[in-house]
């Protein structure tokens, strides 16, 4: 495949963004307000994918251009914003909480670990993620680093804690969405082409997923243990504060936009709805998250820009790989494409075994922790924890390093022989 001078630079601004982000943290030490803007991960995708986007414009014809902007999909940037904004939402966190709070209630556990943060900590990491397969990852992820920053990081954690949760956070979302056909952006890309339904993913991908869940939070607890072993700081009950019909009202505009996630029309007005009534009734609905919302849409639809020009190359790797290098490579690449970009171009190729198609998919869920741009719900965890990683922002080194180990139990959890 002869790439065009168009695709041949949209790879070399991808390859740009990239080598950006890995140095955002110097332009974050800048005190020239426009350069400290820069450092923001959000910003650095948008803006590249702004200036592809007008460089495409004004190389190529018009029609071509419009045409091409049009094939584009900004359904799951719009999804990711819709869904930020209602599952901040108060009612919704404190239902999380409760859910999440009861499962090590239950359990026989010692009073001097029953009231640390160990149990929250474990809750949030191990069965957050596997809810993601049902409310949807960027909802689970939404959900999840909220309590992680109020309820669970403390005031003053250390980077070992604050790194080791975050790298086990995108992981497991990743792999913990794999467990029905609706809930994870790159199984979603095959769904379709490839007639994979939710008894499809459970019985291939679903036990495997759980248990790589269950290790890596266990992990995270276990190397954090001493720090975690205090008493966790109990948040002011929310819900003696709010009349059930709000509850029910959140629960399923949360549920509505959840349906209608790829009918960006109707999320749309649904979006608009529910975006007036959180305002009416915003005495109950506590800090939603709007701002960090539109910046992760934004991300997201410059991400979308950027990678839709790379089929010239990504594709000739898909298909000259034995299954085994397949998985490493699928693995490796989603770090620097997205895995919803690699398994929709994966869903193009014609004939690909069952086999093949399988560690394609396990290889980019597996890698979806790696960095900020190799799941879609990550950009929305780390625009909650922002404020944790200081004026400097999140360290993308030391977050790929802390996810290796997270990512290699996944991968043995997922690998599948022939």
């Amino acid at each position: 495949m002869t790439p065009s001078p168009l695709e041949w630079i949209a790879s070399l601004f991808l390859g740009l963004t990239l080598l950006h982000t890995f140095n955002a943290t110097r332009f974050a030490r800048s005190k020239n307000p426009y350069l400290h803007l820069l450092s923001e991960v959000e910003i650095v995708f948008a803006a590249w994918g702004a200036l592809y986007l007008l460089l495409h414009f004004a190389i190529a014809p018009l029609s071509e251009s419009l045409a091409w902007l049009e094939n584009l999909s900004f359904t799951e940037p719009l999804f990711v914003v819709a869904i930020m904004v209602i599952a901040s939402s108060k009612p919704i966190l404190s239902l999380a909480d409760t859910v999440l709070d009861w499962i090590p209630r239950v359990l026989p556990l010692p009073k001097s670990i029953a009231r640390s943060r160990l149990p929250a900590l474990f809750s949030v990491l191990g069965i957050g993620p596997l809810l993601g397969s049902f409310i949807t990852e960027p909802a689970a992820m939404t959900v999840c680093a909220l309590l992680l920053h109020y309820e669970v990081l403390g005031p003053k954690p250390s980077k070992r804690l604050l790194y080791s949760s975050i790298a086990v956070l995108f992981v497991n979302i990743s792999i913990g969405g794999v467990l029905t056909a609706f809930a994870a952006p790159p199984v979603l890309m095959v769904t379709k082409p490839w007639g994979w339904d939710t008894p499809f993913m459970f019985s291939n991908f679903g036990l495997r997923a759980i248990l790589a869940v269950l290790a890596n939070a266990g992990l995270v607890c276990l190397l954090n243990r001493k720090e975690l072993l205090q008493k966790k700081e109990e948040m002011p009950n929310p819900r003696a504060k709010i009349p059930i019909l709000i509850f029910a009202l959140n629960l399923l505009f949360l549920l509505a936009i959840v349906i209608t996630a790829h009918h960006p029309k109707l999320l749309i007005l649904i979006f608009g709805v529910a975006f007036g009534y959180l305002k009416l009734t915003s005495r109950y609905q506590g800090f939603i998250q709007i701002k960090s919302g539109l910046m992760v849409g934004a991300f997201l639809a410059g991400l979308a820009i950027l990678t839709a020009d790379q089929a010239w190359w990504l594709t000739p790797s898909i298909t000259s790989f034995s299954e085994g290098p397949l998985f490493a490579l699928a693995t490796a690449l989603t770090a620097i494409t997205d895995n919803a970009a690699l398994t929709s171009l994966a869903a193009r190729v014609p004939d690909l075994s069952l086999s093949s198609r399988y560690f394609i998919v396990a290889g980019a869920v597996t890698g979806g922790g790696l960095t900020l741009i190799a799941n879609a719900p990550n950009p929305a965890g780390y625009s909650i924890l922002r404020t944790r990683f200081g004026s400097s922002g999140i360290e993308t080194k030391t977050l790929f390093l802390y996810a290796l180990i997270p990512t290699l139990i996944a991968g043995a959890c997922l690998w599948k022989p022939s």
